[in-house]
């Protein structure tokens, strides 16, 4: 199964994360006072392969989080090597920490 070969990837393989996706990570554990589940929350999820381009390069897929995860969903972009969490959607705009509220405004500003 594709999904479960992906999901496999990252459990083999690490991931890395961006900016607003550490910064809502870190939040999370400040609020929650325990480590973030993310490896659980993506194992959980559902790719949304209408979202998703694995036959592009670098191949990349939406995962739709559970819940309790303090993102709606993340995109991961996959090289030969590693993983990486380059997009993520907050639940609302009530999810946002501080700090990702000022990465996305200076990502916007340096465009």
């Amino acid at each position: 199964m594709p999904e479960k070969r992906i999901k496999s990837r990252i459990q083999l393989n690490s991931i890395e994360l961006d900016a607003v996706v550490s910064c809502a990570i870190e939040c999370w554990k400040t609020q929650q006072g325990k480590p973030s589940p993310l490896e659980a929350w993506l194992m959980d999820a559902e790719i949304d392969w209408s979202m998703s381009g694995p036959r592009e390069t670098p191949q990349r897929y939406v995962f739709n989080l559970p819940n309790e995860a303090p993102l709606q969903s993340v995109e991961c972009q996959f090289s030969e090597t590693f993983g990486m969490i380059t997009t993520a959607v907050f639940r609302s705009n009530s999810d946002r920490c501080q700090c990702a509220s000022k990465v996305v405004a200076g990502e916007q500003q340096s465009d």
